[in-house]
């Protein structure tokens, strides 16, 4: 078996900074590593070698900076590594690495590529499904197991729903998730490989590609993301009460707004598409509505969430994709948008809204934006920001192509219903045959989901210990609240990977989000932007998160815990 390993060389996020003066990053000077994800998808095709004898290939598109990584790679225990350099591939957006990518995979024929679920810089998750779309490979994202019995290639992919458990064949492309091992160190014993690498350019690709030109987005500017609270000191007893007067208030305060459906379709039709969950499909038809309300286009959703669970939405129709099959919801999905021909699409950002989109990005050469915190549309082109680099950052994007796509957190518009009906046309989606889900290992119903309590309390770091973990979770089980995490808990597996808030995780607009022990950096409050109200409880006054809270409560984490559960007895 041959493994080819997608790694790509990133910046430390922590050191970025950003001039304002100027609106460009500044990247000199910032430490250069190897992607942390990749570095997983590595270390599983060496453990995959080491139990089989394959052979295991690497290969970065980068600059000749890379080669650094790609030593890396080799002395960790990879047998080649490729470095994939021409200036004419700068500047490429996802579709045109995706594209660049798949030529020199075929050029290896692999029987597995691995490669990490995103890279930290740009957090897109669009350059696998879009690779290998463009190759016509299975392909599945997020996995935290592989395994091999006979003819068949079992995996374990992660998702919001829980853990579901795949059989698929080989050729297969998977992106991983930090779940699936922990990478080696590399022993310093083991010599310099450098002059092993081998470094491909246009020529040996056969291609005439300018990776900028042809790319079919373009990043219109950048900002630096501000902190728009002011944070007031509170004592304990003020802080309890402020979290138990929320629990007995129960729904969030704020009505959903009713709003009118546009009936002027005169620009034409955008699409919103539902997949997985009901509340960000109701999201995106919102703000499809106002988009639509002002421009005069028809809103289009379809989608295989159940039209029963859509109620209210603001569309004026569903087209129901009854089936799960991913690669049959991208077939007919592509059909959809051939007939609609919509001037913009988006997507929900989770696992089933990434990979359909990917997949379609690279069926119809399409420019796609990932991740988006907002889209607006203006003269004509959908504007989508898109945090990067930790969330610190957004950039302003629009493609060059028709129609635009994005996909869209959720949590980040707001919700509105009206009382009219949409029109809904069932479409019985067949199975692609190019797969089978055996199990479905779903998540405690005590973890209840994140985006629909109007009060979260979220843990960090500073939560020393399984059992207080678990004393929250308990108390929030019992007031019927959510209970959310911070990357690192997540990491530790002390929190089930659906928990997690974040840039990496999930957003969510609750009426009061109570952070224990979590320090504040800027990938978890990225996915906090719209909660009404932030209540800090840390004791070390050097935490960003006292500048980014409106209530900050100076006290240890575990002692709050332990009063807050005594408080509401």
């Amino acid at each position: 078996m041959r493994i080819l390993v997608l790694a790509k060389q990133v910046p430390d996020v922590n050191k970025i900074k950003f001039d304002p003066a100027t609106g460009r990053i500044i990247r000199e000077n910032v430490p250069l590593n190897m992607n942390a994800y990749d570095r997983r998808a590595l270390e599983e095709a060496i453990r995959i070698k080491e139990n089989s004898g394959a052979e295991v290939e690497v290969a970065s598109m980068g600059p000749p900076q890379a080669s650094i990584m790609l030593n890396e790679s080799l002395r960790m225990g990879a047998d080649r590594a490729f470095l994939i350099s021409d200036r004419k591939f700068g500047g490429s957006d996802t579709w045109a690495t995706s594209y660049i990518l798949s030529k020199f995979i075929q050029t290896r024929n692999p029987d597995l590529v691995l490669a990490g679920r995103y890279s930290l810089d740009g957090e897109t998750s669009q350059v696998p499904p879009e690779t290998a779309t463009m190759l016509n490979m299975n392909f599945f994202s997020n996995v935290a197991k592989i395994e091999f019995k006979d003819n068949a290639v079992e995996i374990r992919q992660e998702s919001e729903e829980g853990i579901r458990y795949i059989e698929t064949r080989l050729p297969l492309l998977l992106s991983v998730s930090e779940k699936i091992n922990r990478a080696r160190k590399v022993d310093e014993n083991v010599p310099d490989m450098t002059h092993r690498i081998v470094t491909v350019d246009s020529r040996e690709l056969n291609l005439d590609f300018d990776g900028s030109k042809q790319s079919l987005t373009v990043v219109d500017g950048t900002e630096s993301v501000s902190n728009q609270r002011k944070s007031m000191m509170i004592d304990k007893e003020a802080a309890i009460k402020l979290v138990i007067d929320h629990i007995r208030n129960g729904k969030i305060q704020d009505t959903v707004p009713k709003v009118e459906v546009n009936q002027d379709f005169s620009k034409g039709n955008v699409l919103g598409i539902a997949l997985g969950d009901p509340l960000i499909s109701m999201e995106i038809a919102s703000r499809l509505n106002e988009i639509a309300t002002k421009e005069k286009f028809k809103v289009i959703m379809a989608g295989n969430v159940d039209p029963a669970s859509l109620s209210g939405m603001t569309a004026s129709e569903y087209i129901y994709l009854n089936g799960d099959d991913i690669f049959s919801i991208a077939a007919e999905v592509n059909k959809i948008i051939s007939e609609m021909m919509p001037e913009f699409i988006l997507f929900p950002s989770n696992s089933a809204g990434r990979d359909v989109a990917g997949i379609i990005a690279a069926m119809k050469s399409l420019g796609l934006t990932a991740d988006c915190v907002d889209i607006r549309y203006e003269n004509g082109k959908l504007i989508q920001f898109k945090p990067a680099f930790g969330g610190g950052i957004v950039a302003r994007i629009y493609s060059r192509t028709k129609p635009e796509m994005a996909t869209v957190r959720p949590g980040m518009f707001r919700m509105s219903m009206t009382d009219q009906k949409f029109t809904v046309e069932t479409k019985n989606i067949q199975p692609s045959g190019r797969y089978r889900i055996d199990k479905i290992d779903k998540v405690e119903s005590k973890f209840m989901p994140v985006q629909k309590s109007p009060v979260v309390i979220g843990i960090g770091r500073g939560v020393k210990g399984k059992d207080n973990i678990e004393k929250i979770v308990k108390f929030c089980e019992e007031n019927g609240i959510a209970v959310g995490a911070t990357r690192p808990v997540v990491d530790m597996r002390l929190m089930p990977s659906q928990t997690q808030i974040g840039i990496t995780g999930v957003s969510i607009s609750p009426d009061l989000y109570i952070a224990i022990g979590i320090a504040g950096m800027d990938n978890h409050m990225a996915g906090l932007r719209y909660a009404k109200t932030i209540l800090a409880i840390n004791n070390n006054p050097e935490a960003p998160i006292y500048h980014m809270a409106d209530y900050v409560c100076n006290c240890d984490a575990v002692e709050f815990i332990n009063s807050l559960s005594i408080h509401h007895q």
